[in-house]
């Protein structure tokens, strides 16, 4: 009986966990069975829905990184980066869950005493201790 009432604990535990991610079912349900990130807790920060035609949510996953679930014609398809995968075609599904995969277990760059930052703010090629040259500045005509 106690491992019952433990087992029931647990599972509401889990259960309200997931209730933070305010996404409708299928977008829960495409990430939990189709793309198999089940429990979401385990590898989902915060779902967004996303200001887009045609309407999507972006996923943020908890090392940083993120993708996008747009709601198409014929279905779901999830963009990550500049690729696009329809998740009815089973190729494409396939590749959609290496390239998540990816994005979970590739090592994330982090500079030394900073947050973990996707892009960098400053071009790679200009130090970041050189500062920037400024315009010089035109004098008002008269």
């Amino acid at each position: 009986m106690k491992q019952l009432r433990k087992h029931i604990r647990e599972e509401i535990s889990r259960l309200m966990a997931e209730e933070k991610y305010a996404a409708t079912q299928e977008i829960t349900d495409t990430l939990k069975m189709t793309l198999k990130l089940d429990p979401l807790v385990r590898y989902v920060d915060t779902l967004k829905a996303a200001n887009t035609l045609p309407p999507s949510y972006e996923i943020r996953l908890l090392n940083g990184t993120s993708f996008m679930i747009y709601y198409e014609e014929f279905g779901l398809m999830v963009k990550i980066g500049t690729k696009d995968y329809y998740l009815n075609d089973a190729k494409e599904l396939l590749m959609a869950k290496k390239h998540i995969n990816r994005l979970l277990t590739d090592p994330q760059l982090k500079t030394s005493g900073e947050e973990e930052t996707e892009m960098s703010d400053t071009p790679e090629d200009i130090p970041a201790d050189t500062p920037a040259e400024e315009p010089a500045e035109e004098e008002p005509e008269a």
